[in-house]
């Protein structure tokens, strides 16, 4: 008898699944190659002029030179971010969409908020993080004329009067650290969500609130002018470019050690030599001497991550922040 033919279907099966493994990577090199030829959206989930806002132009001009294409900055602000989420998450994963997200809008977020950025998926399921640009603390600040001299005189204001904050959104993390602070020093505040850091300025200029807690960014120009004075910043090292505030650890608050990020994120789906292809662009734009300057000069700590270090760094803020998130019960 002839010997029974050797089964080839599994090999088929490999060589099939092997040619549209290549097929998916020639694609995936080919956006890569072409990310020039149509603009870039860099979508921020906050309002134009704020701190965010501030650094993603600053990004977004210098990733126009690097791909050699056009960056528009498209401002999206509302719901903590999640307003431009989900136009990100549900955009073409081409690489053309990107958002200039933050510990807020991927992490807070992402654990506060009743509505998924996509039905049926996490916050990590529908984006991938492309890197990690830089830390961002956060500095609660007075006006200049405030009878708040200093975080002991802030304190002492609202331990005899409940004082107001503005935040650049609810479940951010500003309102975050807020609720931390409070906590931590027996006071009440109320939290004032504002859709950025601009309109929470606004109002703080015109008496509507007592402070803000926003990105040194944000009030670095203000800080400059002497109309605005910073109490305190997070983290726990004192930023370069307000070397005479003390940070709140200094001043004896717990648990405000943490610091915020911003970091650029595509649509989960995006093809890896795309992933690739930017993050290498953002790499090298974290890492230019200029982009370093000014990212200090706005109270940032530059960051030069791949995407396999930004995915830790999301990891870990996920896990550092849920029990907080949970403790001080912040739902939206």
């Amino acid at each position: 008898m002839p010997s029974s033919p050797t089964p080839f279907i599994p090999q088929r099966r490999q060589a099939l699944a092997l040619l549209a493994t290549l097929a998916a990577t020639s694609i995936g090199l080919a956006r890569a190659a072409t990310l020039a030829d149509r603009p870039i959206n860099l979508v921020v989930p906050f309002a134009a002029g704020g701190g965010t806002d501030t650094v993603a132009r600053l990004i977004g001009q210098k990733l126009q030179a690097a791909l050699g294409g056009t960056v528009v900055i498209d401002n999206r602000p509302g719901a903590n971010g999640l307003i431009a989420a989900r136009a990100v998450a549900q955009a073409p994963a081409d690489g053309h969409t990107l958002m200039f997200g933050s510990n807020s809008t991927h992490v807070i977020a992402a654990l506060a908020s009743k509505q998924a950025v996509v039905p049926g998926k996490t916050m990590q399921e529908a984006f991938t993080i492309v890197s990690v640009m830089a830390n961002a603390p956060l500095v609660l600040a007075v006006r200049a004329d405030s009878p708040a001299k200093d975080l002991p005189g802030f304190l002492q204001r609202a331990k005899a009067n409940k004082l107001s904050y503005g935040s650049f959104g609810a479940g951010s993390s500003a309102h975050v650290m807020g609720e931390v602070l409070a906590e931590s020093t027996g006071i009440e505040l109320l939290h004032v969500p504002y859709k950025g850091s601009s309109p929470a300025i606004t109002d703080l200029m015109g008496g509507q609130v007592d402070a803000v807690f926003l990105t040194v960014a944000a009030v670095e120009a203000m800080v400059t002018a002497g109309s605005v004075r910073p109490l305190a910043v997070t983290g726990l090292r004192r930023v370069r470019s307000l070397p005479a505030v003390p940070t709140f650890e200094e001043l004896g608050v717990r648990d405000m050690g943490n610091a915020g990020w911003f970091a650029v994120f595509a649509p989960a789906a995006t093809p890896a030599p795309v992933v690739t292809t930017l993050a290498t662009a953002l790499q090298a734009i974290a890492a230019d001497i200029e982009v370093q300057a000014r990212m200090v000069a706005l109270g940032l700590e530059p960051v030069v991550s791949t995407p396999a270090q930004a995915l830790e760094t999301w990891r870990r803020s996920l896990a550092a922040a849920a029990p907080i998130v949970k403790k001080a019960n912040i739902v939206f």
